[in-house]
């Protein structure tokens, strides 16, 4: 059967023929769409062993951490008790330098009484002041013994804080009161 439209030109529906397609057409976009995946597929793929290599050596890790727990904690125990142990020998350090100072201010201190000088007290004040009292014939011996006292490496600042003539036995004395310090590093050696 034959068929003619009738139509105007410009009305016409033009009926194609049916498009035929090439094989070389559909090669790209399939190739492009089968690479894409591929790269899709083996980053996915990569991600998931990076994944679970991760997660097992979280749980080596871990499993390594809960069997050295006993050790660790030893270990911090045996830190905490030997700071207990370096305080309380840095305490008895302490106490051994200052074990000996009082008998080496005294004997330094004798070294430095002049002849007919009598020292009736030695106070030592919070460890670094020395005050003294005692009596002699002359003002010229308290000024030796504040002179002894002077040159000495262990005594530094002596001060007169009182002189004044007394009586002991009918015998005519000076007592006096003076005050020096205790120099702290003659003192530790």
């Amino acid at each position: 059967m034959i068929r003619v439209n009738l139509l105007p030109k410009d009305e016409r529906v033009h009926k194609s023929a049916p498009t035929q397609f090439k094989a070389g057409e559909f090669v790209l976009p399939v190739f492009l769409l089968v690479a894409t995946t591929a790269v899709v597929a083996g980053t996915t793929v990569a991600q998931r062993m990076a994944t679970t290599n991760l997660e097992k050596s979280i749980a080596d890790v871990e499993s390594q951490s809960r069997a050295l727990a006993p050790q660790i904690e030893r270990v911090n125990r045996l830190a905490q008790e030997k700071a207990e142990l370096d305080l309380r020998m840095g305490i008895i350090g302490k106490l051994q330098e200052g074990r000996t100072a009082g008998v080496r201010v005294m004997d330094e201190l004798a070294h430095c009484v002049p002849e007919h000088l009598w020292l009736s007290t030695a106070l030592q004040d919070n460890g670094t002041t020395l005050n003294l009292t005692g009596q002699t014939f002359s003002n010229l011996v308290v000024s030796d013994f504040m002179s002894r006292l002077e040159r000495s490496s262990m005594f530094s600042g002596v001060t007169l804080e009182s002189a004044e003539r007394g009586e002991i036995d009918g015998h005519p004395v000076v007592k006096f009161t003076l005050h020096c310090n205790i120099t702290p590093n003659e003192q530790a050696n």
